[in-house]
């Protein structure tokens, strides 16, 4: 035999030893896989899938998929498990096995497509678990991601319901993240689910109220509407939106349809009448917002939310009568200037009242809580001081201001 020859087939050997190789390193992880030898199934089945001959085999992936899942099984169930070292790596390497497979199956096999549903399952809930994690730890990016990824893995496992509540933390974490591109992407999902979750809806409407999109915001707060039927928040939302265009007969409408849902709960009751005179205050209705913070108070005097948007009703007429004294010609001999100024005293008087009462509401919170109304106080307080000094009560003023430096110190 000529020598030419020989080498022709010693190359044919090796490409055919080769071959069978990787025919045997699948075999051998099925095997392996069979016999619940995880680690043994996934050295073979990573060597199928690193060669050139058998990495765009859809059967390698599907097999990667399963066993990379079983290892996670492993650890998460067995505390003595011997595959520890996998923990971190697990998920990722099955995910990207079960794309794999998706990318390349031609066949559509039922039982290969059957089996993947648990793969599917199986990841979608680790990185469910993971992103709820690293959203408690304020880690928005990475949460949005993992999250993401699961409420993929779930709508491939045919689980509505869960993709739903991975799609959910997505948003938040978009939220968190200050991400406007996904918390649109994220919670536009959801709302073509049909979800009911209040807070899909009103991050959207302020996304596209911030926007200046009108047309969109009302239609956010349409479907919020329609997809929660008898929830007072979606009337609530849809006359933010009937505000946005200054319908004012519609935002009244939307309020009593809100406010007769509620008025046997006295517990929401009181509040709701509380945000309903805000949003008669932003109509100039200043006699029916009015009227509804006190009936508010009426019925649960101990608050911060009517006193607090009382004192503020009130101070804010009071600065527009200043707006407007200031407005009033030197030479003017009506006297309108004068009358303007003790117009704009009076209501400084009637809203610390009010401020008052909402100072101390705070005051008098458990001190586990006081950390999180820090902002309303302030805002009292500054408001609080101001109004003092425009009816001449400076010690009273001072004191206010001071508090207001010692908490910004802190």
């Amino acid at each position: 035999m000529k020598m030419k020859q020989i080498i022709a087939m010693a190359a044919l050997a090796a490409v055919t030893f080769s071959l069978n190789a990787q025919s045997i390193n699948v075999d051998d992880a099925i095997q392996n896989y069979n016999r619940k030898s995880w680690k043994k199934a996934k050295v073979s089945i990573d060597a199928a899938a690193q060669h050139e001959k058998t990495k765009d085999d859809a059967k390698v992936w599907y097999y990667r998929a399963l066993i990379y899942t079983r290892i996670g099984d492993d650890i998460s169930t067995n505390p003595k498990s011997k595959l520890k070292e996998f923990a971190d790596i697990w998920a990722d390497e099955a995910y990207q096995s079960a794309i794999n497979y998706k990318r390349l199956d031609t066949e559509k096999n039922p039982e290969y497509s059957r089996n993947l549903v648990y793969v599917f399952d199986r990841i979608g809930y680790k990185y469910y678990e993971q992103s709820r994690k690293l959203f408690n730890e304020k880690k928005y990016t990475e949460a949005m991601q993992l999250a993401s990824r699961a409420a993929e893995m779930y709508n491939n496992s045919n689980q509505g319901d869960n993709a739903g509540e991975a799609l959910y933390v997505a948003g938040l974490s978009a939220v968190g993240a200050h991400d406007t591109a996904n918390i649109k992407l994220y919670f536009n999902q959801l709302r073509r689910k049909r979800t009911d979750k209040d807070q899909v809806y009103n991050y959207l409407f302020n996304v596209y109220k911030a926007e200046g999109n009108v047309d969109q915001a009302m239609r956010v707060a349409a479907d919020f509407k329609k997809n929660s039927k008898g929830n007072y928040k979606a009337n609530i939302l849809m006359a933010e939106g009937y505000l946005l265009g200054k319908n004012v007969e519609k935002i009244k409408e939307e309020i009593n349809a809100a406010l007769e849902l509620t008025k046997d709960s006295v517990d929401i009751y009181p509040v709701l009448l509380a945000q309903s005179a805000a949003l008669l205050e932003l109509t100039e209705d200043y006699d029916e917002a009015e009227a509804k913070y006190k009936e508010s108070l009426t019925l649960k005097p101990v608050q911060f939310e009517a006193n607090f948007n009382m004192g503020k009703m009130f101070y804010n007429r009071a600065v527009d009568k200043l707006t407007a004294a200031n407005d009033v010609p030197p030479d003017d001999e009506t006297g309108l200037y004068d009358k303007l100024q003790e117009e704009s005293k009076g209501l400084f008087r009637q809203s610390i009242e009010y401020l008052v009462k909402a100072v101390d509401f705070l005051d008098n919170l458990p001190e586990a809580e006081k950390p999180y109304h820090r902002t309303n106080l302030a805002s009292a307080l500054t408001a609080l001081g101001t109004a003092y000094a425009r009816v001449e009560m400076y010690d009273e003023s001072k004191a206010a201001h001071k508090r207001v430096q010692e908490m910004s110190a802190e």
